[in-house]
């Protein structure tokens, strides 16, 4: 692991622990540990990526649930379709708790870039709440390669082709403006107007006697 990231690494880990001595933080019945903790946030099954996302909305897959974790007046301004909104300094609020403490969606978290979604899910994370995942990159990322795509050079690879036609079809969807070359779209994505409704976890069934 290179020193920047061994370094960032460190400063998310030790904002963590912070974080769980803050008033509104409550006595959950499992905190791991730091090793524990330390071991989770180096694996990069924590991330999803922007392209994933777009895939996910456009096939109407039900199972991802987004939350924007900037402020209100920022969320109203501009958002991902279908996003909720939770600011960072409320997830731990009973009246959002829900969202976390669930097994029926996988929680899509995002900010501006990746190091506020990051915080609240090492916050999470410590709490021993899973199926909860960071967007790389977040908005910027988001805009750069969705809204916004970059048409690749003739001597790139077929992969890069491939994505950047996969990219140009899903600016169209998301913004419903054609793309002409490297122009930025018309328009850009509204706030969602969805209500936030709180999802109930999944009935177990059977189990010890």
């Amino acid at each position: 692991m290179k020193r920047r990231e061994i370094t960032i690494m460190g400063v998310l880990l030790a904002l963590s622990f912070v974080t769980m001595f803050l008033p509104n933080t409550k006595p959950f019945k499992h905190v791991i540990n730091e090793k524990e903790l330390l071991y989770e946030a180096n694996k990069e099954g924590r991330y999803i990526t922007t392209d994933e996302v777009a895939q996910a909305l456009m096939e109407g897959d039900a199972s991802y649930l987004l939350i924007d974790l900037r402020t209100p007046k920022e969320f109203a301004k501009f958002t991902i379709d279908g996003a909720i909104n939770i600011p960072y300094a409320k997830i731990m609020d009973d009246a959002n708790l829900d969202y976390f403490n669930q097994d029926v969606y996988t929680t899509v978290l995002f900010s501006n870039g990746s190091s506020l979604a990051d915080q609240a899910w090492m916050r999470l994370r410590s709490y021993d709440y899973k199926g909860n995942k960071v967007m790389k990159g977040g908005l910027n990322e988001w805009y750069k390669t969705i809204i916004n795509p970059q048409k690749p050079k003739a001597i790139d690879p077929v992969t890069a082709q491939e994505t950047y036609l996969f990219r140009k079809g899903a600016s169209i969807f998301f913004t419903g403006a054609q793309v002409v070359g490297n122009a930025a779209p018309k328009s850009k994505p509204k706030a969602s107007a969805k209500p936030i409704v709180k999802r109930k976890k999944k009935e177990v069934s059977g189990g010890c006697g």
